[in-house]
């Protein structure tokens, strides 16, 4: 568990940082925020949702202990995974570089 978040906790950092930093240029700053920004919410809302449902699945079992421990591992597998889809949809299918902008 500690070498789990040893590695998680740095890549979620890593993560959230290179979502902000390695942000398209050629576009609005402000609809690029409002995007980066409903990107987090839904990435933190799918990490609520997991920790609803581990809670909700293992609190009648004997592991009810490990519950807490499982959700924050799921979560900080989840926020990553999230943001980067979320890069990769921003960068290369919203915000896409149009070919007349790019040669001139």
């Amino acid at each position: 568990m500690v070498v789990a978040l040893l590695i998680l906790v740095p890549i979620a950092s890593v993560a959230v940082w290179a979502f902000f930093r390695f942000g398209p240029s050629n576009t609005e700053r402000k609809t690029v925020l409002r995007f980066n920004l409903s990107a987090l919410g839904i990435a933190l809302l799918l990490a609520v949702a997991w920790c609803v449902r581990t809670y909700l699945v293992m609190s009648p079992t004997v592991d009810a202990p490990w519950w807490p421990i499982i959700s924050a591992l799921g979560a900080l597998v989840l926020f990553p995974l999230v943001l980067a889809v979320a890069a990769v949809v921003r960068n290369f299918v919203i915000f896409r570089r149009r070919e007349g902008t790019a040669s001139q």
